[in-house]
């Protein structure tokens, strides 16, 4: 992955309905407070290739691991080439909700090689701050209100606990906070706020 020049990328990761999207907000108004020019994005993105994620995410489509992958690889190059990198060019704090790191902690916990999915991300740019949210994962399935029948419920309960498992050693590696996801949504905000604060004057 490349480092870029210019504004600051902060990605927000981890499981479904660990509270990614109100984070996010909440994090921009309180940028927007301090004078910074923020700007919200998201992966799967709105381009073409995002949406077959999305339809494949919610099981509207069956694809391959492998083809997932490379199609989460596609859909993120042209994120950072039509929004990304303008945004840092034009000196914005760019917030976006799930990165690189959701691939690496999706994908290997499916079976891929962690070297794989680094190699077809290599043209990503690389966060200059990253946040972990945190949440059983059924706390997650409850939030996101997921409609699962038992046996379904109980496959996904799995791979959600090797995603989990995967974003608490990717944030270890990094030294990147891991933020309890599972207080008031406020609460979870002013810890951010108490991680983003320092990172922001250095």
């Amino acid at each position: 992955m490349n480092k870029e020049i210019g504004g600051k990328l902060i990605a927000l990761e981890g499981p479904d309905g660990c509270g990614k999207s109100t984070q996010a907000k909440l994090l921009s108004e309180w940028l927007e407070s301090e004078g910074y020019d923020v700007k919200i994005t998201r992966e799967p993105t709105e381009n073409p290739t995002g949406k077959v994620l999305r339809d494949s995410l919610r099981g509207k489509i069956e694809l391959p691991v492998e083809a997932e992958a490379l199609l989460f690889a596609c859909d993120r190059a042209v994120h950072v080439s039509e929004v990304i990198r303008p945004g840092l060019s034009e000196g914005k704090i760019i917030i976006t909700e799930r990165y690189i790191h959701s691939s690496l902690a999706y994908q290997t916990s499916r079976g891929l090689s962690r070297k794989w999915v680094e190699e077809i991300n290599k043209s990503a740019i690389d966060p200059d701050f990253t946040i972990f949210i945190d949440v059983p994962p059924r706390v997650g399935f409850k939030r996101v209100g997921a409609s699962r029948k038992a046996d379904v419920f109980e496959q996904d309960l799995e791979l959600q606990k090797k995603v989990r498992e995967s974003y608490k050693k990717l944030a270890e590696e990094e030294n990147s906070p891991i933020i309890d996801g599972t207080k008031p949504p406020k609460k979870v905000h002013e810890k951010v706020k108490n991680e983003i604060n320092p990172f922001l004057h250095t």
